[in-house]
């Protein structure tokens, strides 16, 4: 889960920062709180982007290694292939029946001899990032339910059954939306910060230019008084 702070850690690792009977969390590495939505570990939002390059790392440990589990459909022989699409191990007689299904003909897979002897960058292309089924932004609450809505209230990306359950009477927009509103709050940001800036900039130009003037200042003064002890003398 990721703290308002935009540090991350596991559930279980929050939960143990979790004080009982309140409803926020000290982050222990900038020591910022975090208030939960309501007031559970489980309401704050997921790391997307970690939980991505985690699944990523899983599966290329999974294809790549010499003594891979049991094939995830039968759950007892050993897999030869991969199903990038069902994200499943298969071995020889389950994927031989793969391929031939109507359902799953069209799926794209690949032996685990290939990817073994594949380097990591050619394999990473192999696997369908974008797809649905692969690296998806789905609920944890609901299987197969994507976030295709934003909750303003809380300020997560909910599934549809989600937003008329925990999220219900919450004012709630499409995903989609909310990215185009996001993008423009950042681009607004970055222009204030830009603009900001460059009045520093010019204030730190006005010093400099301030600063020489007083030194230049310091030595006239200082040949003044210099001249005028010299004729009191």
């Amino acid at each position: 889960r990721i703290l308002t702070c935009l540090h991350s850690y596991c559930i279980q690792c929050i939960t143990k920062l979790h004080v009982e009977d309140t409803t926020s969390v000290i982050c222990p590495t900038c020591y910022h709180s975090t208030t939960l939505p309501t007031g559970r570990v489980t309401s704050l939002p997921r790391n997307i982007r970690l939980s991505e390059e985690t699944k990523l790392e899983t599966v290329l440990s999974k294809v790549t290694s010499s003594s891979p589990p049991p094939c995830d459909s039968c759950d007892e022989n050993s897999p030869i292939a991969y199903c990038t699409e069902c994200d499943d191990l298969l071995c020889k007689d389950c994927w031989d029946a793969h391929q031939k299904l109507k359902k799953s003909r069209s799926h794209s897979s690949f032996t685990l001899k290939e990817a073994q002897k594949t380097s990591r960058d050619k394999l990473i292309k192999m696997l369908p990032l974008s797809s649905s089924s692969f690296l998806s932004c789905t609920c944890q609450y609901h299987n197969n339910e994507t976030l295709d809505l934003y909750c303003q209230q809380c300020t997560i990306p909910v599934c549809v059954k989600c937003s008329g359950i925990s999220h219900k009477d919450h004012p709630v927009h499409q995903v989609s939306q909310q990215i185009i509103q996001n993008k423009e709050e950042i681009q607004q940001s970055l222009e204030e910060l830009q603009l900001a800036q460059e009045n520093l900039k010019n204030v730190m130009i006005a010093g400099e230019e301030m600063k020489e003037k007083i030194k230049a200042r310091k030595i006239e003064v200082d040949s003044i008084i210099r001249q005028a002890f010299a004729k009191l003398q």
